[in-house]
This record gives structure tokens, C-alpha cells and sequence, in this order.
């Protein structure tokens, strides 16, 4: 952090004790977090931007991909080669896959395809997998005077299908505004830590003009107060804490004589601080996690997290020529059944004697 160094304990002859060693110790801690947070938030980003352009376009491809080969094996489940078992695996292969394309990624035109083979509907399926995270409490569903009542978990459930989803999808928009209004009104709550603050609460008690009488040190102090405001508005606790240590040591111009009482409070305050910013650098690892799934912990430099989002759309692209490969070899119907024999359905068995299959 910028004009810290009055802050930071030179070594001395006799060495330095062990509050002086803390002191340092816990503002080297505070200006490599002020660095390293502004950093991953600078990576979070930049993945957030190259999400549209980098990685969907890549995600889409892959997808197409595996709808492409749904398709082939439908078209080539009758085939005389496949026959008994080899039948239930490709119809467990092609309902498993055109669900999850369906339901994830959009692939309305697999329904027909998902039905052809399934035991149950396509809607039918969706409506289960939907009930499986049903939250049994009516209250789920928001309340708000300026939109449709919402009816009874009994009656919602017995409503069409259609409209059960655009009520969800009111709610689904109603929570996301209000999470947005709750985060918003919280930023301005919290745009001031509380370690901040009270370093803040200390100084103005010190030095408000209002509390001179003396028009001279009156003008003094305000000059003093702007400076302690800017800081605090800044959330920049070593700055208020060099304030305090040249305002209220103004005999006395090094750290080194500073008392025990003294580091005491300042190790106090600083500890407070490292713990806020700790607790902020660990949401940003969080956040770059959910987006490119590096383990928060390893999220530690802007130039790690740059490196998993790229690998991550290397791995795809690979994935990409692979899986064309597959759709080349598997349109081909021997091939096909080269890899059904050897393939299992989860739980499964199934004869290994190719004559019974």
C-alpha cells in the first residue's frame, strides 16, 4: 500500500521485541492482501468476459456433438447387428444423454427421441427429477403484493405444467431482485469495516474541530478531520493508523518508541483488519472456483487462475476432436457394437457370451 513505510518497525541494534516483530508482521499481511484481493478480482473478471466468447461457443460445439450422436445411435438401433442386450444399452445410452442435452442444454428437438425409448415421457421425467428437490414448505414461494397469488403447494402442483414453470420462473426473478436489493443495501452498510471505524470513532473523538475553542487550532483540526474522513471513507486502516501515530505523537517521530499499551492496541486493530481481509480474499476464491473449478484454497495469483480458465478451454477443445472421432468411428455400425460390448449399464449385468447378446 502506497505511503505505508512510517508504519513499519526498523530493525535496531538490539533487535526488535516480540510486538514490534507482530506489528510488522501484520502489515506486511495487510498491504499483501490489499494487493493480491484488487488481483483475483481483476481474474474473476476477465473470465467473466471471455465466458461468452472463450468458452460457450466451445460448450455449444461439444454439445451439438453429443446430439449428433444420440441421433446416429436412434438411427441405428435397428440395425440387424444390435439386437437383446446391445438394444438396452444403446436405449440407456440415448435416453441418459438426450435428458441431460434436453434439460441442460436445450435440445428440445431430442424430446421425440428421449420418448421413443424411455419408459416414461420427457415432461414426466423433468416433472420428477423437479419433485426430487421440492421444497415441501409453501413459503418457498415469495410473497408480494404487486404479483399473481401464489396457490397452496397442493393447487400449484395440480396446475399445467406450463404454468407451474412460469410462476417458478416469476419467483426465480423475484428472489434474484431481492438478493441484488439485500446486496446493495449491505455494501453500503459494510462499505466501512468495523476495525475502521473504530480507529475512525478514536480519531474524531481526538481531533473534531468542534471540540476547540481556539479559532487557530480549530482551523488546524479541520484540516486534520478531512484528511481522517478521506481515510476513512477510503476504508484505509494503515492510513488512519498513520494519522493517529503522527497526530498523537507529535513529539515523538518513530515507531520504535512506541509503548507497549500502544502496539498492543495497534496489533489488536491490525489483527482485526488481516482477519476482515483474509474473509474478503476468501469470497473472491470462492467466486473464481464456481467459475472455473480451481480449488478456492490454490486460487492465489491472478496468473494461476488465468491458467486453469485457459486450460480449461484447451481440455475442451480437445474434447471436441475427440468426440468427433467417436461420432466418425461409431457411424460405422461394427464399431458401434465394439464399444457396446464392453460397455455396462450402472448396476447392471449383462451375459459377456457375444452368442446370447
Amino acid at each position: 500500500m502506497n505511503n505505508t513505510s512510517i508504519l513499519h518497525i526498523k530493525e535496531q541494534k538490539t533487535g526488535l521485541n516480540k510486538r514490534q516483530k507482530e506489528f510488522n508482521l501484520l502489515l506486511q499481511n495487510i498491504e499483501e492482501l490489499n494487493r493480491l484481493i484488487p488481483e483475483l478480482e481483476s481474474a474473476y473478471e476477465e473470465m467473466l468476459q471471455r465466458i461468452p466468447t472463450d468458452l460457450n461457443p466451445l460448450i455449444r460445439e461439444y454439445q451439438g456433438f453429443r446430439a449428433e450422436i444420440v441421433h446416429l445411435m436412434d438411427r441405428t438401433y435397428t440395425n440387424d447387428l444390435f439386437r437383446n442386450a446391445y438394444q438396452t444399452k444403446l436405449a440407456y445410452l440415448i435416453t441418459e444423454s438426450a435428458f441431460d442435452l434436453i434439460v441442460n442444454y436445450g435440445f428440445e428437438d431430442l424430446k421425440p427421441v428421449y420418448n421413443k425409448y424411455s419408459d416414461i415421457d420427457i415432461e414426466t421425467a423433468i416433472q420428477l427429477q423437479q419433485e426430487q428437490f421440492k421444497i415441501t414448505d409453501p413459503a418457498f414461494l415469495l410473497e408480494s403484493e404487486n404479483k399473481t397469488e401464489v396457490p397452496e403447494e397442493d393447487e400449484f402442483h395440480q396446475l399445467p405444467e406450463e404454468e407451474q414453470q412460469k410462476i417458478k420462473a416469476e419467483q426465480r426473478a423475484d428472489r434474484i431482485a431481492a438478493q441484488i436489493r439485500a446486496a446493495k443495501l449491505h455494501a453500503e452498510q459494510q462499505k466501512t469495516s468495523k476495525t475502521v471505524r473504530a480507529v475512525y470513532m478514536d480519531l474524531v473523538k481526538s481531533f473534531h474541530p468542534d471540540l476547540e475553542t481556539d479559532d487557530t487550532e480549530k482551523v488546524r483540526r479541520t484540516d486534520i478531520m478531512q484528511q481522517i474522513t478521506q481515510a476513512y471513507q477510503e476504508n484505509n486502516l494503515l492510513k488512519l493508523l498513520k494519522l493517529q501515530i503522527e497526530l498523537e505523537r507529535t513529539d515523538q517521530d518513530k515507531l520504535e518508541n512506541l509503548t507497549k499499551n500502544q502496539l498492543n492496541y495497534y496489533n489488536k486493530m491490525l489483527k482485526q483488519q488481516v482477519e476482515e481481509l483474509e474473509a474478503e480474499k476468501e469470497a473472491v476464491q470462492k467466486k473464481i472456483a464456481a467459475v472455473c473449478g480451481l480449488p478456492y484454497q490454490h486460487a492465489n495469483s491472478r496468473t494461476t487462475v488465468i491458467v486453469k480458465f485457459n486450460t480449461n478451454v484447451n481440455e475442451l477443445k480437445t474434447e471436441i476432436k475427440n468426440i468427433k472421432i467417436v461420432l466418425k468411428n461409431w457411424k460405422v455400425p461394427s464399431q458401434l457394437k465394439a464399444y457396446l460390448k464392453t460397455y455396462q449399464i450402472p448396476n447392471e449385468k449383462f451375459p459377456d457370451d457375444d452368442d446370447e447378446l
